[in-house]
Parts: C-alpha cells; sequence; structure tokens
C-alpha cells in the first residue's frame, strides 16, 4: 500500500477524541504559538493567574504545525510472532490540546490498521476488560515542548494501549550522557479496564548519543534513552532515540507481559 502523507491534511477527518470519546470534524488551521508553557511551582490548579505558576518559554520546532511525521510499526507477541505491521500518522495542529491547554498542544494520530486482523490481535491484548472490537481510525492528544522538555502521549490506541503503562516518551534539556531522572505523574482514571486507578513509575537515563538506522534514513546524533516503569501488575521497558530535530525517531518497547513494539520513523512532510 502506498501512503501519501500530503493527503493527511487538506481533508476532512472524523476526529474520535481519546479523552471524551466523541467525534469531531478537524483540519489544521494553526493559530499563533503562545510564549509560553505553565507549570505549577505548588500542587494546585493549572491556571496561569496563580502566582504559583511558573512561565515556560514555549517551542515549535519539532512538533511544528502541519508537518506529517510516519512511522513503520510491528507488534510482536511474547513468542515473537508478528501480530501486526502497519503505518502511523502523527500531525501537529497548531492549537493547544483541549484537555490541558495550559501545557500541551494537540496532535493528531492516524492508524491505518488492517479491520480484519481485529479480532485475531485482541486474542494477545493484556488489559482483557478493555477490549474493543471498534478501533480507532485517528485519534486527539497532547504533546509538551518547551525550552524544559519535549514529552508526548505515546501512540496507547487500538493494539498499542499497554504503552499506557509503560514510560511517556521525553526528553529533559539540557541533554547529557549520563543524564537520569523519573516521572512518577501519571496515575490512571476510570475507563482504562484492569488498569484503572493504578500509578505507574518510571525512571530515565541518557545512555549514549549515536548514528542509527531508520526506514526514513541514517540519523546522526541521536540520543538514546533507557527507561523502564513499574506498576502493579508488572515492568515495562522502551528504549527510544531523539533526534534533535525530528524527535522521538525509533522506539522499542518490550511490555510486561513480554511483548514487542518495534516503531521508527519512515517519512516526514511539511506543509
Amino acid at each position: 500500500m502506498k501512503y501519501k502523507l500530503n493527503l493527511f491534511f487538506g481533508i476532512v477527518f472524523l476526529l474520535g477524541s481519546c479523552a471524551n470519546n466523541k467525534s469531531d470534524d478537524f483540519i489544521c488551521a494553526p493559530e499563533p504559538m503562545p510564549k509560553y508553557d505553565y507549570r505549577a511551582s505548588i500542587i494546585g490548579e493549572m491556571t496561569p493567574q496563580l502566582d504559583s505558576v511558573l512561565r515556560i518559554e514555549k517551542r515549535r520546532e519539532i512538533f511544528k504545525p502541519c508537518r506529517i511525521y510516519a512511522f513503520d510499526a510491528a507488534f510482536y507477541s511474547a513468542s515473537n510472532e508478528l501480530l501486526s505491521k502497519e503505518r502511523i500518522l502523527l500531525m501537529a495542529t497548531g492549537k493547544r490540546w483541549e484537555h490541558n491547554p495550559e501545557k500541551q498542544d494537540e496532535i493528531l494520530v492516524k492508524y491505518e490498521f488492517d479491520k480484519e486482523s481485529i479480532d485475531n490481535i485482541n486474542l494477545y491484548q493484556l488489559n482483557k476488560s478493555a477490549i474493543s472490537n471498534e478501533w480507532w481510525q485517528t485519534v486527539s492528544t497532547g504533546i509538551r515542548e518547551n525550552v524544559e522538555e519535549i514529552w508526548m502521549h505515546p501512540f496507547r490506541s487500538n493494539q498499542y494501549n499497554f504503552t499506557e503503562v509503560a514510560p511517556f516518551p521525553q526528553i529533559k534539556f539540557p541533554l547529557s550522557v549520563g543524564k537520569k531522572w523519573t516521572d512518577n505523574d501519571i496515575k490512571l482514571q476510570e475507563g482504562w479496564g484492569d488498569w484503572s486507578h493504578m500509578k505507574i513509575r518510571s525512571t530515565f537515563e541518557i545512555q549514549s548519543k549515536e548514528t542509527i538506522q531508520t526506514t526514513y534514513g541514517e540519523l546522526e546524533n541521536c540520543w538514546k534513552v533507557k527507561a523502564v516503569s513499574n506498576f502493579d501488575l508488572g515492568r515495562s521497558e522502551v528504549t527510544y532515540w531523539f533526534h534533535e530535530k525530528f524527535g522521538f525517531v525509533k522506539l522499542n518497547y518490550v511490555n510486561y507481559g513480554d511483548q514487542k513494539l518495534h516503531i521508527e520513523l519512515a517519512e516526514i512532510k511539511d506543509n
């Protein structure tokens, strides 16, 4: 199948919001970039009016509005059986994400799955109480890009829902080999089946800076990060490579059921 990235924008999609389960029509129509993201310096409500809010200079360089990234994704069982192979498209809309507008921009994620394979792939889902035969095709979710960090919700729909209990892709500036940090902010709410109300604790370490090969081509000076998460049902890990121009260009997951997911950059389209 030939994927034509320029069809992703300029065409109206039926958008399924992963947060509120409603459908909206959406096209790429960027708004002026805010000057700041906001982060509370104490635990409390996120609002720019509070004295306790820190202003962080905003960036839109990797998640450039209307730029489309295409990724190839291969999902494997614990016995290394290939369960699915598909393309995932990601586009930043140039708007704030409505569910966290103080801190996050919106991205659209489009999954090019084979509908005839859904029933078979669902047999391998770890979260049995969250299995659905109606998979999302296009979803809206959030990312953060500023002078302190780059952070994104993972590809977490359909057969990839286990990435919600794995470390979220992220980078903390400044970058250096050996740098470590933790992320204990993920606590799942109602609606995540077996995982509802569980808290995920993740650790990260930048291991090296190296040249890697992707479907997109050879990429130099990629920061290799090893991340591990633990929650009530087990441990998941992801090794990912971050490129300072293109972002998270390769991600290799091993979830707590020993299933594997390999994602790598395949194509870029700027409009």
